[in-house]
């Protein structure tokens, strides 16, 4: 008898479901965007469902194959009782009873988790991080969140909330980050931050490549404006993600003098820019962290791209 997982990832803007096996071949999958007509979480949790059933019925899920449902959902939440407290991503789901919700649509046991702890399982488990038992995964996206696997665990903290990685303050008198601080790592070397720093750089006139690449528009400026224009060799560019990729080499480096683990994973923009953002995220580990401590340390990209999501909810089912 086949053993089998339905995940659920739960997006701002979109959503998907997937049917997959022990070994994260995915069997089924369905993606739609959320909808503006189902904003509010019991439409989305409603239609969720449906896509659920949907990818049982594709992939001819008999009801006794099906081990349970993960989703992985954006923090603050509960993963012990399922409930989702107000994610930035999505708008009034104030205390939603998720796991609750689910199960009794459903009939099967669900486990929900913070996307960045359910990535986290899915690299160790499928992708970059095999291997290893001490991992950190870390996002460097929009926000900079994060993962650990310790001693081969998901380690979650005493109330969910470890791997807040972003919000480690490491310039005091920094840019103010959204969660209200000032100098947060995720306010220096974010997406959002290297597109700000590339427009507070461009009194000095060496902008051109990345504000032609943004259209002409300095506000239209992105992250993946700059991380295009370094590809193509503008020094620039190329100067702008040193910088943040210091800050997030000094972030890192505090990680590893803490935690001493074997392999740091980073996802997103170091996926897409590959050495441009990990070579001087390397040299600022160098220079920041132990050398014994960094010596067993590999900085690696993540592996899984555009499966993680899919690959998170499933490996939710792993864990134990």
């Amino acid at each position: 008898m086949r053993r089998l997982i339905v995940g659920i990832d739960i997006g701002g803007t979109k959503s998907a479901a997937v049917l997959a096996d022990m070994s994260g071949e995915i069997i089924k999958r369905v993606s739609e965007p959320t909808r503006p007509s189902e904003r509010d979480s019991a439409a989305v949790l409603k239609r969720l469902v449906e896509m659920a059933r949907e990818v049982m019925e594709a992939g001819n899920a008999a009801r006794d194959e099906v081990m349970g449902v993960g989703i992985s959902c954006g923090g603050p939440l509960d993963s012990k009782t399922g409930v989702v407290y107000s994610p930035p991503n999505l708008p009034g789901w104030e205390a939603t009873p998720v796991k609750q919700i689910v199960e009794d649509a459903l009939c099967l046991p669900v486990r929900v988790e913070n996307d960045a702890n359910a990535t986290a399982l899915a690299e160790w488990r499928f992708g970059a991080g095999q291997g290893a038992r001490n991992v950190v995964f870390l996002t460097m996206g929009t926000g900079i969140g994060g993962g650990l696997i310790l001693d081969g665990r998901l380690y979650r903290g005493t109330n969910d909330l470890a791997g807040e990685i972003g919000h480690q303050t490491i310039l005091m008198s920094g840019p103010l980050c959204g969660c209200g601080k000032r100098g947060c790592l995720e306010a220096l070397a974010s997406g959002p931050a290297i597109a700000r720093l590339a427009r507070d750089s461009m009194m000095y006139g060496r902008h051109k490549r990345v504000l032609a690449i943004a259209g002409g528009k300095p506000a239209d400026i992105t992250a993946a404006h700059v991380v295009q224009a370094a590809k193509e060799g503008d020094p620039f560019a190329v100067q702008v993600l040193e910088e943040a990729a210091t800050y997030m080499g000094v972030g890192i480096a505090n990680l590893i003098q803490i935690l001493n683990p074997e392999r740091v994973i980073i996802g997103t923009i170091a996926v897409h820019a590959g050495e441009l953002v990990l070579g001087p995220i390397r040299r600022a580990v160098e220079e920041y962290a132990w050398e014994r401590s960094r010596s067993v340390c590999e900085i690696v990209p993540a592996a899984l791209g555009d499966r993680a999501q899919d690959l998170a909810a499933i490996a939710l089912w792993l864990e134990e």
